[in-house]
């Protein structure tokens, strides 16, 4: 399998909440780190890398490689 073909197969995860894209590449044994990004100006709270997420957070991009990357932020995008 070419590495393209590796990362679209996981491409399906982007709008999943990140605990569920979290459960699907556990149970296939997928190797993988959370990325987390926000919105430029971002006021709210960020989770850290070793932080648990919150509910309302979801995959955004997924970076391939290994292992796979699942970029994530939450919903709320308010610059104010």
């Amino acid at each position: 399998m070419s590495r393209q073909q590796e990362f679209s197969e996981w491409e399906f995860l982007i709008g999943y909440p990140l605990e569920q894209a979290q459960e699907i590449l556990l149970e296939e044994g997928v190797a993988f780190e959370v990325i987390w990004t926000a919105a430029p100006k971002y006021q709210g709270h960020v989770p850290s890398r070793d932080e648990d997420s919150a509910e309302d957070t979801r995959v955004v991009a997924v970076r391939r490689g290994s292992p796979v990357g699942l970029v994530c932020a939450v919903q709320d995008w308010n610059v104010d």
